[in-house]
């Protein structure tokens, strides 16, 4: 906050000036006056926040100086300075519109920084106080909060004002009355308190119409905006518009989007994958169906040798994903699944393969079944199979019979031998020599290092 000092005695403007830690508690000095009308030529030659003055001086008082300074400049707060004999002039000068006061000796006996901080934490205060008041004819918007992580806590959020929360669905709170009015000091206030590590703010266009929906409706809308319109990299409030309001898409839009993505050929056509990507966001189907589509397609196709390192790890895909997120990861996948020296229709039987291989880890599955369904003879697709997939058929169903046991051992209760069931391992103690062999640890063993 720029500050300027007046003092008629140059030693206690300078004392003040040089001696006081004003820096650490928010001031910065930018001018001093020994007299109320230098002062005011002050004023008026550059902008000031806060004005710390004396009250007895010559040519003009320090009350008549805060009387100009309150018609001139009603923005500038305005503290006074004073000697304890003199501390009946406070008592008129608080009356008066000062916010508070400074004694002269304090700074002799190094004990401003108490002060400081409590004339500090008065303009804060005030200053939201004020942007109440200039606002008190608007109202807040609409707001909702969705939690970023488990376990996100609303009690030490420092509202600008005291607002009403209510706890609605899905572990949402709907905020009324909490002292912001526009979305740009919304994002500004959640950067500065560091708020989108724990809580996504969604301003609502219009107020949810009890009529429509219901209040589990109307959040599941708003959790469906955040996937699609928030960016954990850059951060920022979602505006969302309840479905009520928006015209239907209807079901074809849908069946495109998923006929599209399974044909697999935008792989190679860029023009292909950038009008799915604008389908889709047209579109905006179901988080957890995009999610599930297009995290099974990376899931599956990052067993390929040399994939993207963050796809290799199977602990990564548990993670929820937001539909931007997916896009990169897409995109990069796609850029590493066209450099291969095959026809394109014989790299997409291979990709399909691999994806069918996926679905169906717990079935009996074998090289000559699985070719023949993506329509590629036995011997051209185990010719093809290793050059693009960087190991053998009965290599890859390993590989990926061990992670799907990965991901049941982490995130699910099943006793070890269902587990190897569901991973299409027929016998259990086969399936704990195999994994030991393939990530050094026994199924339990790998359970207790990582499940969280």
């Amino acid at each position: 906050m720029k500050t300027l000092i007046v003092d008629d005695e140059h030693f206690v403007r300078k004392g003040l000036i040089l001696t006081v830690p004003w820096k650490e508690y928010g001031f910065d000095i930018v001018g001093e006056a020994e007299n109320g009308q230098k002062a005011l030529e002050q004023l008026a030659a550059q902008p000031i926040e806060v004005l710390i003055t004396d009250l007895t001086m010559p040519k003009m008082s320090g009350f008549e100086l805060m009387k100009e300074v309150q018609q001139q400049y009603p923005h500038i707060w305005i503290v006074v300075l004073t000697c304890h004999q003199d501390f009946g002039y406070v008592v008129d000068a608080m009356h008066a519109g000062a916010i508070d006061y400074l004694v002269k000796t304090q700074i002799e006996e190094g004990k401003m920084e108490e002060a400081l901080a409590r004339i500090e934490k008065r303009i804060s205060d005030g200053t939201r106080h004020r942007q109440q008041a200039v606002v008190q004819k608007s109202s807040c918007p609409e707001l909702i909060v969705v939690p970023a992580r488990a376990n996100a806590k609303l009690d030490m959020v420092p509202w600008p004002a005291s607002p009403t929360i209510m706890p609605i669905e899905q572990g949402c709170f709907r905020i009324a009355d909490y002292g912001i009015y526009d979305v740009k000091p919304l994002h500004k206030f959640w950067e500065e308190e560091q708020l989108y590590e724990s809580w996504i703010p969604v301003v609502c266009e219009t107020a949810p119409e009890k009529e429509f929906m219901s209040t589990k409706d109307w959040v599941a809308q708003v959790k469906e905006s955040v996937f699609y319109r928030f960016r954990r990299d850059l951060p920022s409030p979602v505006r969302f518009i309840p479905a009520v309001s928006r015209p239907t898409k209807g079901m074809e839009p849908l069946e495109k989007i998923d006929r599209m993505f399974h044909s697999m050929h935008w792989i190679f056509d860029m023009g292909l994958y950038q009008t799915w990507i604008q389908l889709v966001e047209e579109a905006e189907p179901n988080s957890s169906y995009i999610s599930d589509v297009v995290g099974k397609f990376l899931k599956a196709l990052s067993v390929i040798q040399g994939s993207p390192t963050e796809l290799v790890d199977n602990r990564s895909m548990l993670k929820q994903w937001d539909w931007h997120e997916l896009l990169q990861s897409l995109t990069e996948l796609r850029l590493f699944l066209q450099q291969r020296n095959f026809p394109e229709e014989t790299a997409i039987g291979i990709y399909k393969a691999i994806l069918l291989i996926h679905d169906e880890l717990s079935e009996n599955l074998n090289q000559e079944n699985v070719a023949q369904r993506v329509a590629l003879s036995r011997s051209y697709f185990g010719q093809c199979f290793r050059p693009i997939v960087g190991m053998s058929f009965h290599e890859l169903l390993t590989e990926m019979r061990i992670r799907k046991a990965e991901e049941l051992l982490v995130t699910s209760n099943e006793y070890i031998y269902s587990v190897a069931e569901q991973s299409g391992f027929q016998d259990e103690k086969y399936f704990s020599k195999v994994f030991k062999q393939h990530r050094n640890l026994l199924p339990k063993e790998y359970r207790e290092k990582y499940r969280k």
